[in-house]
């Protein structure tokens, strides 16, 4: 989707930045890894398939991604600086997220609630409104693509981050596609991962951060899915604060994020 087209989140651990073509070359490449794409559920694209797949993330409004890079020297020096300094700093396309900077990407995906009423409470006897407004999901995926870089505790600080940025912008999120939103789908039931039943990295990986297992078993297509509950609002974000704290992020900031074909 278009709204953050323009933004990057910088932290003093990892760096957000929107998928721009200049990004494909990287992707593809990090794609031809056979068990990169099994451990994702990915299908190898050629570059010009890819190249349209960016495009249709950057215009599909269902659809937010951020490419993740780690810091760039000049968002190191960040450190030293105060507040003021970090929200002033423009992450430049090229220079802040040059290709040996990528590691991965992290993503989420919109879906109407189609369960609505199987996850009622079964012992409530109230009649629900005519009027109620449906729900709408938010599926998370992450990708650490570069080995060096696993197991270092990055794939938990991009799935933190980015579910802050999810809920502190979630009606922005929401409302890029208008006419799902002005129909009833104007507020996020709950976040969801689905994992392979052999990834047992990634399933540890949301388990510490709170998705819990809808099932005992995997599904039909051999998956697990875990949720996350979004609410009470504050709790959770208070609850996210605290394990980046704990996980060395002393900062975090949404900045602008500038095209090299914006100029200097």
């Amino acid at each position: 989707m278009k709204l953050n087209e323009t933004v990057a989140i910088i932290t003093n651990k990892l760096v957000f930045v929107p998928y721009e073509a200049s990004h494909v070359p990287t992707y593809s490449e990090w794609m031809s890894s056979e068990s990169l794409r099994e451990a994702t559920a990915s299908e190898r694209l050629s570059l010009p398939e890819e190249y349209a797949m960016q495009k249709s993330w950057r215009e599909d409004a269902d659809k937010l991604t951020f490419i993740l890079s780690i810091p760039s020297n000049g968002i190191k020096s960040l450190t030293t600086s105060d507040n003021t300094t970090r929200k002033e700093y423009k992450v430049t396309e090229g220079i802040d997220d040059k290709p040996s900077n990528l590691i991965g990407d992290v993503n989420l995906f919109l879906y109407e609630d189609d369960n609505e009423e199987e996850e009622e409470d079964e012992q409530s006897e109230s009649v629900v409104p005519s009027n109620k407004i449906p729900s709408m999901i938010g599926e998370i995926e992450l990708m650490v693509a570069i080995d060096e870089y696993q197991g270092q505790g990055l794939g938990k600080i991009a799935v933190l981050v980015f579910i802050l940025y999810i809920l502190r912008h979630q009606q922005e999120i929401l409302m890029q596609d208008m006419e799902r939103f002005e129909k009833g789908g104007k507020c996020l039931k709950y976040l969801r991962v689905k994992i392979g039943k052999d990834n047992i990295r990634s399933l540890g990986l949301f388990q510490k951060l709170g998705f819990v297992k809808t099932a005992e078993e995997p599904n039909y297509f051999g998956e697990w899915e875990l949720r996350f509950v979004i609410e009470p609002l504050d709790e959770v974000e208070y609850g996210i604060e605290d394990i980046l704290r704990n996980c060395g992020v002393e900062w975090r900031e949404e900045v602008e994020f500038k095209r090299a074909a914006q100029g200097a």
